[in-house]
């Protein structure tokens, strides 16, 4: 058993959290036996449709719980710089952004303000991770650590520093640095286990049945939701690691932490929110992606069968149903491909043009593979 699953199931976490089941109904070629297989359609590109649901992530939960302390000063010009850098951001200007990052660096310097170097370091960090350039977001995320550690005093549990590490981890995984990456990502979830233990053992306190919370972020806020979100996102990070860098062997302890982000996420938001729709839906997609179909099947049935529930999942059905059509068909479960495929097609017809055409192509190509007849869509 792995250190997290030690760790896992000594946890007082597993005992306190609902129970939620979750069995329901960057590889991007095939080898040449899958090829003889399936055929040679480029079944990847479609696992690429959920990229919108990627993007999200417990940081959008928790992005002010991350944020170090805040410049306090009235109408500062760094301040000021940091925002005009998030919109840019935003618009994907990241060139832009980190223009105006290095000019709020060198005022901040020039001010010899600790904080405000401190925090732009970190805003330069997450613009380069956003780019994708890796280099410099590791560069300038060390340095980050380094001063929060030497200047500021910040633990190893801050969630500050587990949040940078979780993305550090990421970047030596890129990188080919596995191992190391693994460790990292080991003392995030263990250093988060402990504050989380801590956390319910003095805030949770059974009152009975008749009066308890059933989500307890509807009377207790953010401050008790938060780390949990962080521990969701250590264990997150870990199972997505595990499903793209590690074999599979590792398989059933990844299909454990995602089990417990759901949970984590039916306790802070509820079964039917948009968030618990993309966390399933995210990792589904990256098991189709690494080939691991079993898992992928079980996470994208777990999110096509809440998205149709929830209105802010209206516009992603299409894209969701052709990702779970794709895991089905390489389960050998091809009618059922079909099937959804179908469904998306439907759906797709109050989209936008971009996906009318990606959804008709798609079950074309199923089409074909499958044997059926050759259809032709009008939109």
């Amino acid at each position: 058993m792995s250190l997290p699953s030690r760790l896992l199931s000594r946890s007082i976490l597993l005992r306190r959290l609902p129970s939620l089941a979750c069995t329901s109904n960057h590889d991007r070629q095939y080898s040449r036996n899958e090829e003889r297989r399936y055929g040679r359609t480029n079944w990847r590109r479609y696992a690429t449709m959920g990229s919108p649901l990627l993007a999200l992530s417990w940081m959008v939960t928790i992005k002010d719980f991350f944020g170090l302390e805040k410049v306090q000063l009235d109408k500062d010009s760094v301040k000021d710089k940091i925002k005009q850098s998030w919109l840019q951001r935003k618009y994907g200007e990241y060139d832009n952004a980190i223009t105006v990052l290095h000019e709020a660096l060198s005022e901040a310097n020039e001010r010899k303000e600790p904080m405000a170097i401190t925090r732009v370091l970190d805003e330069l960090a997450n613009t380069y991770y956003q780019k994708g350039d890796w280099a410099e977001a590791e560069r300038c995320f060390r340095d980050t650590i380094q001063r929060m550690v030497s200047i500021h005093g910040t633990k190893d549990s801050d969630p500050v520093f587990i949040g940078i590490s979780l993305k550090l981890a990421d970047l030596l995984a890129r990188r080919g640095d596995v191992d190391n990456a693994e460790t990292g990502l080991t003392h995030c979830l263990r250093k988060q286990m402990k504050t989380v233990d801590a956390h319910l053992a003095k805030n949770s306190v059974a009152r009975g049945a008749m009066v308890e919370d059933r989500h307890p972020i509807d009377t207790k806020g953010a401050t008790h939701s938060d780390p949990l979100a962080l521990f969701g996102m250590c264990l997150d990070a870990f199972a997505h690691f595990l499903i793209t860098y590690r074999d599979e062997s590792r398989l059933e302890e990844a299909d454990e932490y995602m089990g417990e982000v759901l949970k984590i996420s039916y306790q802070i938001y509820g079964s039917r929110t948009a968030h618990s729709v993309h966390m399933a839906n995210n990792f589904g997609t990256v098991c189709v992606i690494k080939n691991r179909y079993p898992l992928a099947v079980k996470y994208l049935s777990y999110a096509v069968e809440r998205a149709a529930h929830i209105d802010e999942c209206a516009q992603l059905l299409p894209s969701l149903y052709c990702t779970y059509a794709e895991a089905l068909f390489h389960s050998e479960r091809k009618d059922e491909a079909i099937e959804w495929a179908r469904r998306a097609l439907s759906l797709s017809r109050s989209a936008d043009e971009k996906t009318r055409k990606y959804v008709s192509s798609f079950l074309s190509d199923l089409e074909k593979e499958t044997g059926r007849r050759k259809r032709f869509y009008f939109f």
